[in-house]
């Protein structure tokens, strides 16, 4: 019951409870487990009329059924696509998705680029040699990069106007992700991030990740991707090195917008998300 209680209570920081938090990660399968559990208790109970048995178990059924339903009711739909791309000069867009690699049809990721008309599209699980031939014809559309590695299941699309961008990945582990460094001192630095997620046994990983992505950004950084993680389990104050949640800074619910004035992190999880805000007064660029 309290494991149950513990899934509609704000996620741990910093993964010191790797248990907790890799049950918030894998929340559907362990509130299937106790639902079957319960229900298998609730018949015994029936059968052997044990009163107290039964209302117990009714009790963990009730809060199974509202520890899915809240955050059902609850989740950010991600952005209006018309508002952002109304969002007009002055704004850096940014569209995120993970996609799983292909099982989002490639015409629905090019309509989305188009309504939201975005500056920046990150795809943090679809193949970058993929994104080049699927993708090649909306990028030219729009006059886009697309940049990625090969330790990297991330893949960026940056529009031109920002200025060139290159691919950094020094010193980054291997499938957390990458950095795009513009050659206009003047456009944002780009932390792109596909974080392992923690395993059954241990958050080692995905905190090694976490760490690499904390520590590129600073300055004028933008930290966009998949975290496996919400913000509150990224830091308790929302913070990744010097990036501080967007939408926090903008009292909204994550994912949120982007702030302006100092680095901003971007993360959707594994839903389309689409934010745009004031790009502000820009810091200096990380060294």
């Amino acid at each position: 019951m309290l494991l149950i209680v513990a899934m509609l209570l704000p996620p741990p920081g910093d993964g010191n409870l790797p248990l907790l938090s890799l049950l918030v990660a894998f929340h559907a399968m362990f509130l299937v487990v106790v639902a079957c559990v319960a229900f298998v208790t609730a018949l015994v109970a029936i059968v052997l009329r044990w009163r107290w048995a039964m209302i117990i178990a009714a009790v963990v059924i009730l809060a199974v059924s509202v520890a899915v339903a809240v955050p059902a009711v609850v989740r950010s739909p991600g952005g209006d696509p018309a508002r952002v791309a109304a969002s007009g000069k002055g704004t850096l867009r940014v569209l995120e998705w993970n996609t799983a690699q292909q099982d989002v049809d490639v015409t629905t990721i090019q309509t989305l680029i188009t309504q939201t008309d975005p500056n920046v599209v990150v795809l943090p699980e679809y193949s970058t040699q993929i994104a080049k031939t699927s993708l090649a014809t909306i990028a030219k559309q729009r006059d886009m990069q697309i940049l990625g590695w090969n330790s990297s299941s991330a893949t960026l699309l940056v529009s031109r106007s920002l200025g060139e961008y290159r691919v950094d990945h020094t010193d980054t582990p291997p499938w957390a992700g990458f950095v795009a460094v513009p050659s206009d001192a003047e456009a944002p630095w780009l932390v792109i991030t596909h974080l392992q997620r923690p395993s059954i046994s241990s958050a080692t990983l995905w905190r090694e990740h976490l760490e690499w992505a904390a520590s590129r950004c600073r300055g004028n950084a933008v930290a966009i991707g998949d975290f496996n993680a919400t913000a509150d389990e990224i830091s308790p104050s929302r913070t990744l090195g010097e990036c501080a949640d967007c939408a926090t800074r903008l009292g909204q619910d994550p994912p949120g917008d982007l702030a302006g004035g100092a680095p901003r992190l971007v993360g959707c999880d594994d839903r389309p998300c689409v934010r745009g805000g004031p790009a502000g007064d820009r810091p200096r660029s990380p060294s």
